[in-house]
């Protein structure tokens, strides 16, 4: 079983879901999550790209790695697993208002490990569910669901005043961010909380699901942007065009 399994979006009273070929097992508590103090991760060395941000996050006890030292930087995240995350740092440093009333989930029983923080996240407008009531909590979550979440929770995708078109033109990809997602990205970008690795003119929204690297660094950023927490110095920082007057 991989490490994704035991990954740990939480607080200790937060649940990791297991996961085995395809098929949820029943959820596991890490016994010693790693603590504020212990954020030098084995598997995250020096030069990894995303180290500032992983350190930051776990010094305010924000993101945790796993009892065996390590972060696992590159495992994939669930939007449950996310919804979690986020749900932490709004409790923490945002506290956005209620926006929406609960919604029934077809696919999120009461028992589920993350229920409380889906229900919170949708509340508070980071997240939506599909269509019919359906989550997908176990859904691994791509790169532009991540930057929308984040700017639709914050306020940035409704005051953004610039047309999308005039600031996704920075990455050479543009056209594959799906058509939903092309405003949110774009306050995302405006707010300085898109950081791409390697290649900081290449989003890659809906190839793949979002990393807990790319996580991290995506939440940090976003607390950067809200005042609460310092800036850091990266050539991966995705740099805002400048707004264009009519």
């Amino acid at each position: 079983m991989s490490r994704f399994s035991r990954w740990v979006a939480g607080s200790a009273a937060l649940l990791a879901l297991g996961i085995s070929s395809g098929v949820a097992v029943a959820p596991l508590v890490s016994p010693a999550p790693v603590t504020a103090q212990e954020s030098n991760f084995s598997d995250v060395p020096d030069d990894y790209w995303a180290k500032d941000f992983i350190t930051a996050l776990a010094r305010m006890d924000m993101m945790d790695g796993f009892p065996d030292g390590t972060f696992d930087p590159d495992g994939p995240v669930t939007r449950a697993q996310f919804a979690a995350l986020v749900s932490r740092v709004n409790n923490n440093y945002w506290e956005r208002p209620d926006i929406r009333d609960s919604v029934d989930l077809s696919d999120v029983r009461s028992s589920y490990w993350a229920a409380v923080s889906i229900d919170n996240v949708i509340s508070t407008g980071f997240m939506r569910p599909y269509h019919d009531g359906i989550f997908n909590p176990e859904l691994a979550i791509p790169r532009e669901q991540v930057f929308v979440s984040l700017a639709d929770g914050l306020g940035y995708t409704q005051a953004l005043t610039q047309e999308p078109s005039s600031v996704l033109n920075i990455y050479q990809d543009a056209s594959a961010i799906s058509d939903y997602a092309l405003r949110g990205v774009a306050a995302a970008t405006v707010n300085g909380l898109v950081v791409n690795y390697p290649n900081v003119t290449r989003i890659d929204p809906c190839c793949y699901g979002a990393t807990r690297a790319e996580v991290a660094s995506a939440i940090y950023q976003a607390l950067v942007s809200t005042g609460h927490a310092p800036a850091i110095n990266s050539p991966y920082i995705v740099t805002p065009p400048a707004a264009t007057t009519p």
